[in-house]
């Protein structure tokens, strides 16, 4: 039986209600399959206007009766294709809307930024591994009794708690030692040294442009001196008041935090900053904290009541693989 649905609408007049009458009842009692079998398609759709007939058709409940990889299984798929036009299909497609769409971009940041901070958090890990070894070798020769050492500020004691069983130890919040520290000191000597040159060529190539002489290269040794011990101040001070850590202490995974392991507060930099050349001073004895004190805090520490912690940002600080299955086996 055919549904009613899709019976033809009737025609005008009375010879079309007559057919479409007549095909109707002829459709109730004659099976299509069979009278598709003694008529010639290719004709009959010849003599048919297919663009009415399908604006007739509700497509949706016709594709629901094909068999799709049928169909597809019996079109040439090599000749479909070399009819369409690829370069005007393209011009007609907003490729930039198609791939901003898909998130394309973000997982290329988010992988790139993986690979960059995993590749980075190689490097310090061994750099807290080296902390580790000299400071065991330390209080080997002070003899001081394993486990009297405190590991971390009061507050970050909860965050220096070891990983589970079998994971790289974790040791963020933990007091930094003289390795890490050394290195991040170095970097920001580096990096502060390169950007104060630069800024000084910089303006003397402009004022030999504008007015035919130099300025910087002619400035006397203690001018520039004291411009570049300013300039020092400015670049230690800002960057602890502003993100509690320096460009070199972010790159080795150190933090400067209180005493007690709070946020350090703009004084409290402030103080710091302006103590840290003392502790050169006398061939570097305020530095001997940093080696055998129990707080690994150098005389400008004690001055700005700061510390200075292990914390690799966003990711947990961890030491090596091996040196955390060492001290896993000594425990055991």
């Amino acid at each position: 039986m055919v549904d009613d649905t899709f019976r033809p609408l009737p025609q005008k007049g009375l010879i079309g209600r007559v057919a479409g009458a007549v095909t109707d009842r002829a459709l109730d009692v004659v099976d299509p399959d069979i009278v598709l079998d003694h008529v010639d398609v290719n004709l009959l759709l010849a003599k048919i206007d297919v663009q009415r007939l399908l604006e007739r058709i509700d497509l949706d409940a016709v594709l629901q009766q094909v068999d799709m990889n049928a169909l597809l299984a019996r079109v040439d798929m090599n000749a479909l294709l070399a009819r369409v036009d690829v370069n005007q299909l393209l011009d007609d497609v907003d490729l930039e809307a198609v791939v901003r769409r898909s998130g394309i971009p973000e997982v290329v940041a988010e992988s790139t930024s993986k690979l960059a901070g995993s590749t980075l958090d190689i490097a310090r890990r061994q750099v807290a591994g080296l902390d580790f070894w000299v400071n065991r070798a330390v209080a080997t020769l002070l003899r001081r009794p394993a486990g009297s050492m405190p590991v971390a500020p009061p507050a970050l004691v909860a965050t220096a708690a070891s990983a589970e069983e079998g994971d790289r130890r974790e040791v963020t919040g933990h007091y930094a030692g003289p390795v890490g520290r050394t290195l991040g000191f170095a970097i920001d000597m580096g990096i502060a040294t390169l950007l104060y040159t630069g800024a000084g060529a910089t303006f003397d190539w402009l004022t030999r442009i504008l007015f035919d002489r130099t300025v910087v290269g002619g400035l006397p040794g203690w001018l520039s001196a004291l411009i570049l011990a300013a300039w020092l101040f400015v670049y230690f001070f800002g960057c602890l008041a502003v993100a509690g850590r320096t460009v070199g202490q972010a790159l080795v995974g150190l933090r400067v935090v209180a005493r007690d392991g709070s946020t350090l507060r703009p004084g409290s930099a402030l103080v710091r900053t302006l103590c840290m050349p003392l502790s050169f001073a006398f061939f570097g004895l305020g530095l001997v904290g940093v080696v055998v004190g129990r707080e690994h805090r150098a005389l400008h520490d004690v001055a700005g009541r700061s510390a200075v912690v292990v914390d690799f940002g966003d990711r947990p600080a961890e030491l090596p693989g091996p040196l955390s299955r060492f001290l896993e086996r000594r425990e055991l």
